[in-house]
Formats: C-alpha cells, sequence, structure tokens
C-alpha cells in the first residue's frame, strides 16, 4: 500500500470515527459495573489478565442466537457456512452441532471440514482455484454440491468425474450486474453464463441442476437485495426457456452486512441511525425467502431447495478482539499516540471498516482525550484508528475491538508478532479453543542452525 492511499484510508477512518458519538455496549450485551466491562457476568479485563492479551473472545450465547436466527425459516432453506470468514476449528465444530452446513473454497477447509465430522452431503465446494487434484478430491467424496466458479472448471471437472467414475451434483457461478466479477463466476449479461450452462450440460458425467449467485459486496438495505434477486431469478427463468433446465439447488450466497460495521465513507449520520437502517437477519430471511417463493409460485414451477453461504452476518458480531495500552507517546503530538499490543497484522479490516472499539476498565468515564491507535509492528500502515476520544489512557488499559468474527482470525500474520489465543466464553465458563503463539511456532517448520550453547 502506497503512502497516499495510507493517508487517504485513515482520513476516512477519521471521518467515520468523528462522525457520531459511540455505539452503546448493550448492542453486544455487554454490562458495565463502575466502569467496567463485562460480557455476561465475566469481567473483559479478567479475561485478558487470565489468558494474555491480545485475545479474541467468542460469545458462544450470542454464535447460538445467531444459528437460531438463520435457522427460523420455512423448510427447504439451508445454512451453509462460509469457513474462510472464521476458520476456528471450534467455532466451526459448534456450528455443526447446531444443523449448519459448510461451504468452503479450498482443499484444506473440505479437509477441515471432513475431519470436524460434517457429512460430505453438508458440504457445499466454491472458490476459484480448482486444480486437477482439487477436482478429483472433490469428486470423490460426493459433496451435496459443487459449484464451477468459471467456464475452464467445466471440463476440468467433468473429466476427474469420467475417469472416477461419478457424477457430482455441480452448478455454476454467475455474476450479476452488481456482484463481485473478474476471477468470481460468469456475467449473465451478454449470453456468458447462458453458454455455460450449455457447455456443461453437454458432459454426461455432470449432474448440473445448481445455481449459485454470491454477490460479495455487502447487502446492506432492501432495495439492493430485491436488485440482486430479481436478476438471479429472471436467469433461472433464462436457463428454464431456452435449455429446459429446471434450478434444483439455488444457492444464493452470503453478503448480508453486519449493522455494527460500516463502511469508511466518511458518512455524517449518527452511528445508530446508520445501524438502524440496516437489515437485521430476520427482515433479510423474510424478503429474500418471500421474494424467491412469490417468483416461482408466479411462473409455475418448483421452488428449489434455498441455499444460504452466510459468513459475517452469522458469526461477526459474536467474537471480539481485546488489547491493551503498550506504550504512549504524547510528547507534543495531536492527537497523542496510544501503542497497542494488537495491529494490523491481526486487525487489517480495520484499514476499510469502522468496529467499534471500547475502553474496558473506564468505558463510563467521559471521553475526555484523542488518540490515534497505533499497532506495534515498526511500519506506518499499523494503525487501527486515526482519532477516537477516550478516557485518558494509561500503561496496560484494555481495549475491547468489537465485532472480530469475521476475517480477523482469517488474514491474521505473525509479522514480528505472535498471533493471539483464542477463548470461548460460555454461560461463565472459559474454554481455550486455541492458545496463543509462540516463538517456537513461528519458526517450527524452519531449517537453521541452532546455536548449541556449552
Amino acid at each position: 500500500m502506497s503512502a497516499s492511499s495510507v493517508a487517504t484510508s485513515e482520513g476516512r477512518m477519521a471521518q467515520a470515527a468523528g462522525a457520531s458519538r459511540a455505539l452503546h455496549p448493550e448492542r453486544w450485551d455487554l454490562t458495565s459495573a463502575e466502569g467496567e466491562l463485562s460480557l455476561r457476568g465475566t469481567s473483559l479485563a479478567g479475561l485478558a489478565d487470565r489468558w494474555g492479551s491480545p485475545l479474541f473472545v467468542v460469545d458462544a450465547h450470542r454464535l447460538d442466537e445467531n444459528v437460531r436466527r438463520f435457522q427460523q425459516v420455512p423448510a427447504g432453506v439451508e445454512v451453509f457456512y462460509s469457513y474462510k470468514t472464521n476458520p476456528v476449528p471450534a467455532v466451526l465444530q459448534r456450528l455443526s452441532g447446531l444443523g449448519v452446513g459448510a461451504e468452503v473454497v479450498s482443499p484444506y477447509e473440505l479437509w477441515l471440514a471432513l475431519r470436524l465430522g460434517v457429512a460430505p452431503g453438508r458440504i457445499i465446494y466454491n472458490g476459484p482455484g480448482k486444480t486437477p487434484s482439487a477436482a478429483r478430491t472433490i469428486v470423490q467424496n460426493d459433496l451435496l454440491l459443487t459449484n464451477l466458479n468459471h467456464r475452464e472448471e467445466i471440463a476440468l471437472v467433468a473429466q476427474a468425474a469420467a475417469q472416477l467414475g461419478k457424477r457430482p451434483t455441480v452448478g455454476l457461478r454467475v455474476a450479476t450486474s452488481d456482484s463481485w466479477s473478474g476471477k468470481f463466476g460468469v456475467p449473465i449479461a451478454g449470453g456468458q453464463a447462458l453458454a455455460a450452462y450449455e457447455e456443461a450440460l453437454s458432459h454426461s458425467s455432470l449432474r448440473v441442476v445448481g445455481l449459485h449467485a454470491h454477490r460479495g459486496v455487502a447487502i446492506e438495505d432492501a432495495a439492493t437485495l430485491e436488485g440482486f434477486l430479481r436478476e438471479v431469478l429472471e436467469f433461472c427463468d433464462t436457463l428454464h426457456a431456452r435449455l429446459g433446465l429446471a434450478v434444483e439447488l439455488l444457492d444464493l450466497g452470503g453478503s448480508l452486512a453486519v449493522p455494527t460495521v460500516l463502511p469508511l465513507d466518511g458518512s455524517t449520520l449518527p452511528l445508530d441511525e446508520r445501524v438502524q437502517r440496516r437489515l437485521t437477519i430476520e427482515h433479510y430471511l423474510a424478503l429474500l425467502v418471500g421474494q424467491v417463493e412469490d417468483h416461482f409460485r408466479r411462473v409455475g414451477r418448483p421452488m428449489p431447495r434455498l441455499l444460504l453461504e452466510p459468513g459475517r452476518a452469522l458469526t461477526g458480531n459474536t467474537q471480539m478482539l481485546l488489547c491493551r495500552v503498550s506504550s504512549l507517546n504524547e510528547a507534543g503530538a495531536v492527537p497523542a499516540h496510544a501503542i497497542l499490543d494488537a495491529g494490523e497484522s491481526i486487525a487489517h479490516i480495520l484499514h476499510r471498516e469502522y468496529h467499534e472499539i471500547f475502553h474496558v476498565e473506564r468505558w463510563g468515564e467521559s471521553s475526555s482525550e484523542t488518540y490515534t491507535l497505533d499497532g506495534p509492528t515498526c511500519s506506518p500502515m499499523d494503525r487501527l484508528r486515526t482519532a477516537i476520544e477516550l478516557p485518558r489512557l494509561q500503561l496496560g488499559d484494555t481495549l475491547a475491538v468489537m465485532d472480530a468474527g469475521a476475517y480477523l482470525v482469517s488474514f491474521s500474520n505473525s509479522f514480528c508478532f505472535p498471533q493471539p489465543g483464542i477463548v470461548l466464553l460460555e454461560q461463565g465458563h472459559e474454554t481455550l479453543v486455541r492458545r496463543a503463539e509462540t516463538y517456537e511456532d513461528m519458526v517450527d517448520r524452519d531449517a537453521y542452525a541452532r546455536e548449541v550453547s556449552r
């Protein structure tokens, strides 16, 4: 990232932070006793004391509640969690135990889902990087659905299927006018997706009955969802009219935004108002299921099985990142710089998203000081917030970065510092589900000459 793009990013962060006052901790079920924040009776500062900082904390109650919210839909609608969003085995296994399937995008994720006991019939395989080896692995495992990302993958998977004497169930990923494109999917526009389906149907080794459409760009409001679905459903009609294909598995991906994670767009609307305008899980499901059902009822065709692949909407607000103030650089700096023990190597996504950040020990005190929150690495890009108002910070103070359950763990790396541990909190019981990385872990796979002390 160039210096100018860093400055632009920081400017947007400052705009977002200054747009309005912070959201209230109660949105995440956090409570305050004498100014100190707790989660369901467990002190956040105490968690950092016991397990170390930085630390990811998973709220099991909220995770279970989000699953319940997604599953309160009519029969025939099935939920598959996007493994890439938060690939923590303990979280993934818990989701599986609650009846959520797996959506995977790599041979590793497929291996992990099977290792965690997910039945092949509860796995969807997506992703743009399928190799001949991956194709054979996919076909061998008899998955519920394999979505071919682009036209060149059709022959690849068809050949693997013919060689193995199998007939996998497949769909094609299509790109609407407002979804991710490029390496993702085959555009509906210009007849490209239709031609890809015609080619796929020519391969007798493939059972072509699925359609996959994942917007990629966040779905924040009803109009965006309606427009996306309209294009997909119209293409279903085209497939039926032109190729006689009745879609049996309609996979509509994910992309539902977390209401309390906001784009860094410099909006001056109050944060509470911006959050209120966003789709909740319940509203999203009601609109989506209603529009799909109305469409197939109107055209007189059977409703397909409806598959959803939520990622951030399912786990984003179920996890937080605790970190501490390592040092302060206040000499003439306005705002002063608070250097944390967590930075972009853990929370890089904060460069493009607004996440609420709370002072854990003294949340109720007046936010009398403005700080820049910097990470600990020797890089000008290592910055979590350009300007944030907080009570006057002291060394060792704890901050809580909210909505850390989507893509923070995924993109964490060991640049200069070990990666944090992960604790799952359930009814006051703390379980270490991933220990913190050690220095030895960081070099364990390397070959090098050790100096032996005598």
